[in-house]
């Protein structure tokens, strides 16, 4: 099966950011990516290992550390950062046309690390972030044309701690490299060199949702 534009310029633009990351020291571990030709052809991109067990995102009953510790574990993840907290990537094209995409940001604590506070405690042999305090982060993009309800549940949005009733209309689909900028830019104060790359996607936000608070962009 020929793989379309959109899969080659997700691919391209994951390679390129990561490869970016590790220029920069900014990450531990990547598992790049996994792709394949799932059910009516459907073009799956993820992280390598995908199980079962990276789903844990959504159990409401149990803490943030018990989800990112799991996932580390289990390595759930397309990015490791050097003070572990992670990034996962998911889509899922048909044709040309992203159908679903998932973009996940979590750390344990919002305590940001210094390199070498880490290279120090890793000397010590000592785990830098097993008592440390702080409110953890858990930031997620989502993109499902297919189960859209206007102003209740946007084509894109935005969802903070993992609260299942929160979706932030976004204008529209959002890059890897657009999120990894995102992430770095906030939290980090790290601004990204490569060029931003934009979805080729046009607008996916209804005129009711521009009325509310939403996440926009030229």
């Amino acid at each position: 099966m020929a793989v379309s534009k959109i899969v080659r310029s997700i691919i391209d633009d994951i390679d390129k950011t990561i490869t970016e990351l590790h220029n920069k020291g900014l990450i531990r571990d990547d598992r790049r990516y996994s792709q394949k030709v799932v059910k009516d052809g459907v073009h799956e991109i993820s992280f390598p290992g995908k199980n079962g067990k990276g789903s844990i995102v959504y159990d409401k009953h149990i803490t943030s550390a018990q989800i990112i510790n799991a996932l580390l574990k289990e390595k759930q993840y397309n990015i490791l950062f050097y003070d572990k907290s992670l990034i996962q990537a998911e889509f899922k094209i048909r044709e040309n046309n992203i159908i679903k995409e998932r973009l996940v940001f979590m750390k344990k604590h919002n305590k940001i690390w210094d390199i070498n506070e880490i290279e120090e405690c890793e000397i010590l042999e000592e785990d830098w972030f097993a008592e440390e305090s702080g409110i953890p982060i858990i930031l997620r993009v989502d993109h499902d044309s297919e189960n859209h309800i206007e102003c209740d549940h946007a084509i894109t949005h935005l969802t903070l701690s993992n609260h299942e009733s929160c979706r932030i209309p976004i204008k529209g689909v959002v890059t890897f490299s657009e999120f990894v900028r995102f992430v770095l830019f906030h939290f980090y104060n790290i601004k990204m060199d490569m060029k931003t790359f934009r979805s080729i996607i046009g607008d996916t936000i209804t005129e009711a949702e521009k009325e509310m608070l939403h996440i926009s962009w030229k």
